[in-house]
């Protein structure tokens, strides 16, 4: 265990971003890219995700003219990216997509990025509000490293090689110390707490209408999950040019009727309900299924951006499984 004093914390972030891309938290409520150190807040948990820096929102995969393919080169100068200030929550949602990114399917772009790219989390001491249930979601130690708040200094826990190597360029910055951590402090107790996850038999519970009935459509909690990895495929041609143009794989959402449409014209989930019960299912108990973990990480951004506040997790933990 190390320690990195306060007082000497904002002169180590004017060091690393000398050599480095520096990412965190804002007071906009989004994960940016650091220019001024005043900018960041390490505390604040974030509306929006940081996954846009590992899964591009849109991406250009690659580019044609007259039968000529070409792959895009990065547009980054090789820096490694420091993403400062992730919360427990989206550490453990970037472990969900590198399964999806660089075990079940390896995709170079991703894996470049994330290659590149070196995690330090902050432990939150305490739930940030209301929609917070990532003490019910089993989540693991996952990062480069972790920074535990303390009166006048972080403590530091090292959780890779990365970490490691990236502590050793900075070594005078960070101080032994006896201090620890233990499993108690990396707790988080929150007051909302998914209790249900086991869902084979509710699918046709009479619980479900209440978040079917004020949901809109709009995709706003695929949008702001850490988690959620689904893309659409699009050609973009300039109608000048018919024999130029991209492929771009685009975020997507399992919320849009559209996303399940195909030629014929047939939606396979077409109505609300299955598409709203897709999600969570998806969410709690098909992901886990294949990979042993929710995909749900338990941050609250689905409930706490909803247009109409749905709190699912409420809605599940109601449902008691119907008799034979």
């Amino acid at each position: 265990m190390l320690k990195i004093r306060k007082a000497n914390f904002n002169e180590f972030l004017t060091d690393v971003m000398r050599y480095n891309e520096l990412v965190g938290p804002t007071k906009e409520s989004k994960f940016s890219k650091i220019t001024d150190i005043n900018q960041m807040e390490i505390t604040r948990h974030t509306t929006f995700p940081a996954k846009k820096y590992l899964f591009k929102k849109k991406q250009t995969l690659l580019e044609f003219k007259k039968q000529k393919l070409t792959v895009p080169e990065p547009k980054h100068d090789k820096k490694y990216r420091i993403i400062m200030g992730l919360k427990r929550c989206d550490l453990n949602s970037i472990k969900r997509q590198d399964i999806m990114f660089t075990k079940e399917t390896k995709d170079p772009y991703y894996i470049e990025e994330r290659d590149r790219t070196i995690l330090i989390g902050y432990h939150c001491p305490e739930p940030i509000d209301e929609y917070c249930f990532c003490g019910s979601m089993e989540l693991s130690d996952f990062y480069d490293l972790m920074l535990y708040d303390r009166e006048e200094s972080y403590l530091v826990e090292i959780g890779s090689e990365k970490g490691k190597m990236f502590v050793d360029k900075y070594r005078k910055y960070f101080w032994d110390t006896e201090a620890f951590i233990t499993l108690m402090d990396k707790k988080i107790e929150t007051n909302l707490n998914l209790d249900k996850k086991e869902l084979t038999n509710l699918y046709e519970h009479k619980a479900w209408k209440e978040g079917i009935d004020a949901c809109l459509s709009c995709g706003a909690c695929t949008n702001l999950c850490p988690s959620c990895y689904c893309f659409d495929l699009y050609d973009e041609v300039d109608i000048k040019d018919l024999q130029s143009g991209k492929k771009i794989r685009n975020w997507a959402s399992c919320q849009f009727q559209s996303f399940t449409k195909v030629a014929g014209p047939h939606i396979f989930r077409e109505e609300r309900a299955d598409r709203f019960k897709h999600r969570i299912y998806h969410q709690v108990q098909w992901f886990r299924e294949k990979h042993g973990m929710n995909l749900c990480t338990g941050c609250g951004r689905c409930i706490r951006g909803c247009p109409t506040k749905i709190n699912w997790v409420k809605i599940l933990n109601k449902m008691e499984v119907p008799e034979d």
